[in-house]
């Protein structure tokens, strides 16, 4: 029994680590640019510095010459939770450390004055990083005390005037993943934590196509749309080691020796290798931007992402006994964000910005791994253009609604590693970009 509970934990651990972590509304990254983030993202109509490779890189065609655009967007998430009940009436709290995550956005574009232009971007797309404090009393440490993902898009593309005002883009999102996972095995005799479980991992190299489409018929209106396409990142090489970390000579200790060298390893380590695929998910953008006035642009966007790509998640362990095909069950989610760009004068611009984003994740996925939900964004920002320099800092706040995993007074997921209560999220966001323009 003890082997059966043990190798459940184990394998449900890797499967949520790659699916809760990394496919959630609450930390895809859509922050690709110090520019856009003021604007609240709102830039699919506009896309008029490099993170058009994201955002439209049919706006390459109404750019001018060539430039390199480089961007920094440091991220700071908090996390919070409340336990809801607790049987010796002193229920548990928790809270994320506070770390630094640096999102990067590097573009070079060209565009020589014909019909054709061209670009190259790098961005991260797709991250999480959750780490919670005091991880060996940490209530949710069976689930997750660390998790990281990091996704890397690398996407060149060419864009074509195909008519006045007109341009259709594509390119090739080209991404690379990397995941690791940090829980806990308790004894269920003691409690004391006995086996502590990191499971690792980088991905196979994956490319997918993206469109984009940009529609100009005066100076005052812009209509644009974009479309990245799924991605299915392979993990064929993934580790996983699981190290005894029971005092020695105490029960926890005998327990995870028993145990480790029941799944084939010694008394005080197990590796194994790890094969699997996650679904990251399509996105697609409909924006319009338009000047109410000389000096006064607003912009509204609808994002719209195929969560529902995400159904299920298999795990194939060099231990036939860990492999297991999980049902998850995410749902497609959407997003409106809205933008307002000042032109202050020559040389500054001032811009504001606001989010509405659902999340694609089901109550019963809700966990310290990533307790995602809803959120409100709100960001500002400035430019200033000097000669062939712009300089742009900007600042979003995002604020996750409080999600609670217990439904008419019920635990949602039904399982000792994931505690029951109350999660509330909060992330800090600043933007730096340097463009120059040649």
């Amino acid at each position: 029994m003890r082997n059966r509970i043990a190798c459940s934990l184990f394998t449900a651990g890797f499967v949520l680590a790659v699916a809760g972590g990394a496919i959630a509304a609450g930390f895809n990254i859509y922050e690709a640019g110090a520019r856009a983030t003021a604007l609240g993202c709102a830039f699919t109509a506009t896309a008029d510095d490099g993170s058009a490779l994201f955002y439209n890189a049919a706006g390459l065609s109404f750019l001018s010459g060539q430039s390199i655009d480089l961007n920094v967007m440091p991220i700071r998430p908090d996390f919070k939770f409340a336990e809801a009940t607790d049987t010796a009436g002193n229920p548990a709290t928790g809270e994320a450390e506070s770390k630094t995550f640096l999102v990067p956005g590097a573009y070079y574009t060209n565009n020589n004055g014909g019909k054709l232009a061209f670009g190259v971007g790098t961005y991260a797309p797709f991250g999480l990083g959750v780490t919670w404090a005091d991880p060996d009393n940490w209530v949710g440490r069976q689930a997750s005390y660390d998790v990281i993902i990091e996704t890397i898009y690398t996407t060149p593309a060419v864009s074509y005037m195909v008519a006045d005002g007109l341009a259709l883009a594509v390119g090739l999102d080209v991404a690379f993943q990397k995941i690791e996972l940090n829980r806990m095995v308790l004894d269920p005799t003691t409690g004391g934590n006995a086996i502590d479980t990191k499971i690792e991992g980088s991905s196979s190299i994956h490319a997918a196509p993206s469109f984009g489409l940009m529609y100009r018929p005066d100076d005052k209106l812009s209509l644009g749309a974009m479309y990245h396409m799924a991605q299915t990142m392979t993990y064929d090489d993934g580790d996983a080691t699981l190290t005894n970390i029971g005092a020695a000579g105490s029960p926890s200790h005998q327990f995870a020796s028993t145990l480790l060298q029941a799944l084939g390893g010694t008394s005080e380590q197990l590796t194994s290798k790890i094969k699997s695929e996650l679904s990251l998910p399509w996105i697609l953008s409909l924006g319009a931007s338009y000047w109410l006035t000389p000096d006064l642009r607003v912009e509204g966007n609808y994002v719209y992402y195929g969560w529902s790509e995400f159904q299920d998640l298999a795990l194939d362990a060099e231990n036939d006994a860990l492999d297991q095909t999980l049902h998850f069950g995410y749902e497609d989610s959407w997003q409106v964000r809205f933008g307002a760009e000042y032109v202050l004068n020559e040389k500054v611009d001032l811009m504001v910005g606001y989010v509405y984003d659902t999340t694609p994740q089901p109550l019963e996925a809700v966990s310290p791994i990533l307790p995602d939900s809803d959120r409100n964004d709100y960001s500002l920002g400035l430019r200033y253009r000097t000669g062939p320099w712009d300089l742009v800092g900007s600042y979003m706040v995002v604020v996750g609604t409080e999600r609670t995993n217990i439904e008419n007074g019920q635990p949602v997921r039904n399982s000792e590693s994931y505690p029951v209560g109350s999660y509330k999220s909060l992330a800090n966001i600043f933007g730096l970009g340097v463009a120059y323009h040649f």
